[in-house]
């Protein structure tokens, strides 16, 4: 499923700050894909976070659960988000640097076209608290 994103930069944020101070995420991010090319993706806006490193992380599509999410237009999550090493396909830079031990991720869609612009990723750090189907739910329930 396909959640349709919000209409502007302000939205974003509203909507990353209306999920961290609603829910029990330690941290929430949106990622946005750049309209021209190479069409990096990056994160732009978080809440949450323990520093600022996000803002100098670069993504590709189809690599790490930002792009596997963009790439695939469905949602991801994992509860063992350390396990995936540099090496890794799923490696995830924002895990790294925000320390997050599980995360779940959802498309964000442009309203015009359909396509897929952005992930809203939601995650814990504690090693405690998992990520479910119902964690997905409960970030598309945001959305709408």
């Amino acid at each position: 499923m396909v959640t349709e994103e919000p209409s502007t930069i302000y939205d974003y944020q509203k909507l990353v700050n209306r999920v961290y101070h609603h829910s029990d995420f330690e941290f929430v991010g949106i990622a946005l894909q750049a309209e021209l090319y190479p069409y990096p993706i990056k994160w732009c806006f978080v809440a949450g976070n323990r520093n600022e490193r996000f803002r100098k992380i670069t993504l590709r599509r189809g690599f790490g659960i930002a792009g596997l999410v963009l790439r695939t237009g469905k949602p991801f999550y994992s509860n063992d988000l350390p396990k995936y090493t540099l090496s890794s396909a799923m490696y995830t830079p924002i895990a790294g640097a925000e320390a997050l031990t599980a995360a779940a991720a959802i498309p964000l869609s442009s309203s015009t076209m359909g396509v897929v612009t952005g992930v809203l990723l939601a995650g814990y750090r504690d090693g405690k608290r998992q990520v479910s189907q119902e964690s997905v739910k409960q970030l598309q329930g945001f959305i709408h």
